[in-house]
């Protein structure tokens, strides 16, 4: 990750660590109950949970396995992680600086690797895929969870400027289809993958970024002049005075060949 992304992403996230620890789509999401399910997690598992945020993740998976290395590029954010695991009396959680793109760990030490709702900030997503399978013991787990969007490159580019413009460190939601492709392209195999819709609440979404009214403004003026192919897979809706979206996620699990 470049050190311009890196700061974008460290400004937008700092003063953002406790709305992303209460924010209930990152600690109680529907994806990361599926997540755990479909992993099924053992209890000598080493795991590292990439761009882990408050650490949601890597809470989920800690009384499951022996050790989770939360890694982030956010200070506040790994903090907040070590605030939210000593509150749980979880004692094999440690957290560490890290780039995605370039982790900081030898080769094959872990069982598992997870990534969740945070590959949308990657700039070089491929590089941080081939590390995260470089990262896996072979036949070791990539648990994954992203936003995902419409294949249609007009639409998707339209979503992602909305994506963009409430926060400036956003890259790219990908459609399934080339989430899939990339991982595979990284040696992994999938094994499973799931798609998952969930409604938000505009202001509550903008809050969390921060968004001034000015912004707010303007992307409610986005979610009126949608292109035709992105209101049914956003479905924005107004009542009770605000307005609610649905955003789209897939969740995927793809293992490294045994060597």
């Amino acid at each position: 990750m470049s050190d311009e992304q890196k700061a974008k992403v460290q400004a937008q996230f700092g003063p953002s660590s406790d709305a992303y620890a209460t924010s209930d789509v990152h600690a109680k999401g529907e994806s990361l109950a599926l997540l755990v399910e479909l992993v099924q997690p053992q209890p000598d598992w080493q795991v590292l949970d990439v761009a882990t945020g408050a650490g949601h993740t890597a809470l989920a998976f800690a009384p499951h396995v022996a050790r989770v290395v939360a890694t982030d590029v956010t200070a506040e954010m790994l903090q907040k992680t070590a605030e939210l695991a000593a509150k749980r009396g979880l004692t094999n959680i440690e957290t560490q600086p890290a780039d995605a793109e370039s982790l900081p760990f030898d080769d094959a030490s872990f069982d598992l690797v997870t990534c969740r709702i945070a590959f949308h900030h990657f700039p070089n997503p491929r590089q941080a895929l081939t590390e995260f399978a470089r990262a896996l013991k072979p036949g070791g787990l990539l648990g994954f969870t992203d936003n995902i969007t419409v294949p249609d490159r007009q639409a998707a580019g339209y979503y992602n400027a909305y994506e963009k413009l409430r926060d400036p460190s956003h890259n790219w939601v990908y459609p399934l289809v080339r989430l899939q492709a990339m991982i595979e392209d990284a040696g992994l195999k999938i094994e499973a993958s799931r798609e998952l819709s969930k409604e938000f609440e505009f202001h509550e979404w903008a809050d969390r970024q921060h968004a001034s009214a000015a912004t707010k403004e303007k992307l409610l003026e986005m979610m009126r002049h949608l292109p035709e192919l992105l209101q049914p897979f956003l479905a924005p809706r107004w009542a009770d005075e605000t307005m609610y979206f649905t955003l789209h996620e897939a969740v995927i699990i793809a293992r490294r060949g045994e060597e």
